[in-house]
């Protein structure tokens, strides 16, 4: 999905800004009924077939070159393009595991890769490393509060009459205020159509979670959503019944 920076205070909106033109994805998460699903952080997660392969992708503009490993691959890259512009891959010849191939590939770009599904990637700048951040993602309370998020970012996507996750993959990116409400937010990725994207957008700036993030709690929050798949279990049935519940029924 991926790493996760260091905790601390949340940035003005300058910075913001330039994280989302940066589109940095550190991961933060768990998965959520396999519907929505992010990377451990540290996890190492790698493509689900590391059969080693003969790979020859010299060194290029680096979009090309991801595109040249996903086609050799069958693996789908997420990353805003912004990221690899005036960026070159390095040289990936001979015969590796699509992680070594991968590792290769971005080089001395000052990216990094992490799998967060099968078959998916995504492309973000390699953060640092820090005990405290480990420390704190593994948590009782980190993963408490996580678990929060996520089922209420589902019971809000599932009310989309044309939106509802389950064939659309993309990330939500989205900062918590301290009232629990979501202060800014964005997506990487499209449900396919500009009304469902439209949706989407709305609908994430209007999330409000029913506690505020715990203390030192990093952010943004990044969650991948993909669509359903076999053993893939629809994660709106859940949310569905949480609101029929609730008297909420749609």
């Amino acid at each position: 999905m991926l790493q996760r920076a260091e905790p601390r205070s949340r940035p003005d909106r300058n910075t913001r800004s330039h994280w989302r033109r940066c589109a940095t994805l550190w991961t933060l998460g768990l998965a959520l009924t396999g519907l929505i699903a992010t990377a451990r952080p540290g996890n190492g997660q790698s493509a689900a077939n590391e059969t080693p392969i003969e790979f020859s992708i010299p060194a290029q503009p680096l979009i090309s070159a991801i595109s040249r490993y996903g086609d050799a691959t069958g693996s789908e890259a997420l990353y805003d393009a912004s990221l690899a512009i005036g960026r070159v891959s390095g040289d990936v010849q001979g015969v590796l595991t699509p992680s070594e191939a991968l590792q290769r590939l971005l080089a001395r770009t000052g990216l990094s890769a992490r799998f967060v599904a099968e078959g998916t990637f995504v492309v973000l700048p390699a953060p640092p490393a820090t005990d405290q951040a480990t420390a704190q993602s593994s948590s009782p309370a980190y993963h408490r509060y996580y678990a929060l998020v996520q089922e209420s970012l589902l019971d809000v996507l599932c009310q989309l009459s044309g939106a509802r996750p389950g064939r659309y993959r993309m990330i939500a990116v989205f900062w918590i205020a301290p009232s629990g409400a979501v202060e800014d937010a964005w997506r990487i990725g499209t449900a396919g159509s500009a009304d469902a994207d439209q949706q989407i957008d709305t609908a994430l700036r209007k999330v409000r979670f029913r506690e505020p993030p715990p203390a030192g709690f990093a952010q943004p929050v990044r969650i991948l959503i993909v669509p359903q798949a076999p053993g893939v279990n629809p994660g709106c049935a859940s949310a569905d019944a949480r609101l029929r519940a609730a008297g909420g029924a749609r």
